[in-house]
């Protein structure tokens, strides 16, 4: 009988792209460009076939074992970047948007961060959306504001993004709250000051920010409640205690409750190495744990299989790597990582600076980004190779994907990270970190591909589906 079947047929051939390191992490790329071997460069497809039993090494897939489903992949839109590309032509701009979002031509990102107010990471003196005279007070928010994002292009540049990929999500990160809330009377270091009082209006401020953004036709998917809550520095920071955070989302939940939010509330937002202490007070509270959709994780300390361990022990909540820049093939191999341990996101941190290593206020030397701006010429700028190996997976893992099972491989050979698309699509990324090529072999319901990958490179195999019409049972 012939019938639709719920398993995929698939096709006889599988698509390759391939991207390679080159001066990997090296700051010789705010000086220039030099020439990658591979950029996201089709490189052709392979034929499947039978299993061989050849002695070699073997990834072999499971489609029925299923992880968690994905959410999305981008990187980050602060002012620095947005900075940047105001200095360009129109068109030059353009361009870059459509590198940035664009599956077709381009990286296909579709989730973005944004900073609620300024991050370190900015050309502007620092502000908020509520900025007072040195001792004043604002409780009912009455100065509420996001005029500086509006004015900065910052909410243009979401805009435009949207417009080119209207399924994009975008959440947002406060760095502090206003500095009148704080016990520094600063944005830079502090703490939000003790009471009910202070917890509720900057609940409020944070839901009017979200508000604010909507109203401009921009929604926001998540909120973390804090970036790095456990550091305090001299750019703008905030220390917040598991406890306080706690009652923050609380009382975040409540406003966004009473005004109709479905805004997402992320927790955390900091290294793995102190994730377990930090987030299981604010889950083992009743209220709070309720509050809290998912953790987010930074990538700065620590190794990712805290997030298994984590999301073992509160299953109900979803898993976000919401920074992290990384290069070569051994930061490919780290995206890997995070998705084998349940992130169901990936955000790089800063898009575009420029060959001067501009414009910003970290406290360090920034590595290089995924564009660098020519500070001579601000229609030229070119793309590091992090650029397209970030694309190796964003480009081909839809939203709505769900991670498969497959075996994992090693540093010494291959490692991968494998995907069964809402179209039923396999996607499979393999990094090859050794200095020698390395040949494998891809195996699912009872099909292969023999593949070769050269050293220092990331490939992606996309294996795509027959119409299952007509379909044998």
């Amino acid at each position: 009988m012939l019938a639709r079947t719920c398993k995929p047929v698939m096709k006889d051939v599988v698509n390759v792209w391939w991207s390679s390191e080159e001066e990997a992490r090296n700051p010789s790329w705010f000086q220039a460009a030099v020439p990658i071997r591979y950029k996201l460069d089709y490189v052709g497809s392979e034929q499947t076939k039978r299993p061989d039993g050849a002695d070699q090494t073997t990834i072999a897939l499971d489609p029925e074992q299923t992880y968690q489903e994905m959410l999305g992949i981008g990187t980050s839109i602060e002012e620095s970047t947005v900075y940047n590309l105001r200095q360009m032509s129109h068109a030059r701009r353009e361009e870059v948007y459509r590198l940035l979002v664009d599956r077709s031509e381009g990286a296909g990102f579709n989730f973005m961060r944004i900073a609620f107010g300024t991050s370190d990471f900015t050309a502007q003196p620092f502000y908020s959306y509520n900025d007072l005279e040195q001792g004043g007070e604002d409780f009912e928010l009455d100065g509420f504001s996001i005029q500086k994002d509006i004015d900065l292009e910052i909410v243009a540049t979401l805009s435009r993004l949207l417009e080119i990929s209207p399924d994009m999500k975008i959440f947002a990160s406060p760095w502090t709250p206003p500095a009148w809330m704080k016990t520094s009377g600063c944005l830079r270091r502090g703490e939000l000051k003790e009471g009910k009082r202070y917890t509720d209006v900057y609940a409020r401020y944070l839901c009017k920010a979200v508000l604010a953004y909507e109203a401009q036709g921009i929604p926001i998917y998540a909120l973390t409640l804090q970036n790095e809550p456990l550091l305090e520095i001299d750019y703008p920071s905030c220390y917040m205690s598991p406890e306080r955070q706690a009652e923050l989302a609380i009382a975040l939940h409540r406003e966004f409750a009473a005004h109709n939010v479905d805004t997402k509330i992320w927790i955390f937002d900091h290294n793995f190495s102190d994730g377990w202490r930090y987030v299981v007070p604010i889950l083992n509270d009743e209220q709070a744990g309720a509050a809290t959709d998912g953790i987010a994780f930074h990538d700065y300390e620590g190794e990712p299989d805290t997030m298994t361990e984590i999301r073992s022990a509160y299953p109900g909540k979803s898993i976000h790597l919401t920074e992290r820049s990384v290069w070569g093939v051994l930061g490919a191999d780290r995206i890997v990582q995070y998705f084998r341990n349940w992130a169901s996101s990936y955000n790089v941190w800063v898009t575009m600076l420029d060959s001067t290593i501009g414009t910003h206020q970290w406290v360090g030397v920034p590595d290089p980004t995924l564009f660098v701006q020519d500070a001579t010429d601000r229609d030229h700028y070119w793309a590091t190779p992090e650029f397209y190996m970030t694309a190796q997976f964003s480009k081909f893992i839809r939203a709505g994907a769900y991670r498969i099972g497959s075996t994992p491989g090693s540093a010494d050979t291959v490692s991968n990270v494998a995907f069964l698309n809402p179209d039923q699509s396999l996607v499979i990324v393999v990094v090859n970190q050794t200095e020698t090529e390395q040949a494998f072999r891809i195996v699912a319901d009872g099909r292969q591909i023999s593949a070769s990958l050269p050293c220092k490179s990331v490939a992606t195999y996309v294996w795509e589906p027959v119409d299952n019409l007509g379909a044998i049972d």
